[in-house]
């Protein structure tokens, strides 16, 4: 279905009863990404972020962070109960914000992802890095990136998983994808590093192989103890696709309790 939140209108998929649960994707994404997901219980609401999927692609300075978690908070209003946070990379990113000046988001599970970077240097790298990546996309193409893509390091998939995944990426908008990173990029993001203690219940989800993002949780875990990690057995940076079946069972547990 569409909604219109604030002027803008998203693709969202909303479907079952129960504890309601907001699930983000990551870059390149879409709302479909909770296909991969175990069928629970729940009120399941999952947005295609702006720029991705069938949702609009407003200007960059309304694709920002701060205006799709503004979004996102519209979006809690569909149930008056607490809400759950799942998030996966960007969407990760904007879960962790959302429920840091939320306070209707009890849980917020962050699946590969990251609050943001510490210094005003690094970010300002990270942007030159992402322009430089927007710009590729706009030049080379759409197919071009994706094989850049899907060729990083930072995966561990298998070729059926590759073009599974291939197809929902040559899908999107090569512009709206290069805008996507202008707006929201993790350099143009607002660190959290020093805002952990104001967010509620988190667990941190990542692949055992997914070295950066380990570290990354390990470091968010040192500066707030009650942060839990769970690693997933032979998967890297997208454990969700890459280890299906232990990542349900986690998800499972940490949405209906027993962990």
């Amino acid at each position: 279905m569409n909604i219109d939140l604030r002027g803008v209108r998203y693709e969202v998929c909303v479907r079952g009863e129960g504890k309601p649960v907001l699930f983000i994707h990551g870059f390149t994404g879409s709302a479909k990404w909770v296909d991969s997901m175990p069928i629970l219980p729940i009120r399941l609401v999952s947005p295609s972020l702006l720029q991705h999927g069938e949702s609009e692609h407003p200007s960059v300075n309304r694709s920002t962070m701060s205006q799709q978690v503004k979004d996102m908070s519209r979006l809690l209003d569909l149930d008056d109960r607490p809400w759950t946070v799942i998030g996966y990379s960007l969407g990760g990113r904007i879960g962790l914000t959302l429920a840091a000046c939320d306070k209707r988001v009890e849980h917020v599970i962050g699946v590969s992802t990251t609050p943001g970077l510490r210094s005003s240097r690094e970010r300002a790298a990270r942007r030159r890095q992402d322009e430089e990546l927007a710009r590729f996309i706009e030049t080379e193409g759409l197919p071009a990136f994706v094989e850049r893509w899907e060729n990083l390091p930072l995966w561990r998939q298998t070729e059926e998983m590759k073009r599974s995944l291939r197809e929902d990426r040559l899908a999107q908008h090569p512009e709206a994808l290069a805008n996507s990173l202008r707006a929201i990029g993790t350099g143009h993001m607002p660190s959290l590093w020093g805002r952990l203690r104001q967010l509620p219940r988190t667990d941190l989800i990542v692949g055992a192989e997914d070295l950066k993002f380990q570290t990354i949780a390990r470091h968010m875990q040192t500066e707030r103890s009650d942060i839990a990690i769970h690693e997933i057995s032979n998967a890297g940076h997208a454990p969700h696709i890459e280890n299906a079946s232990e990542f349900g069972t986690i998800i499972k547990k940490l949405i209906l309790g027993g962990i």
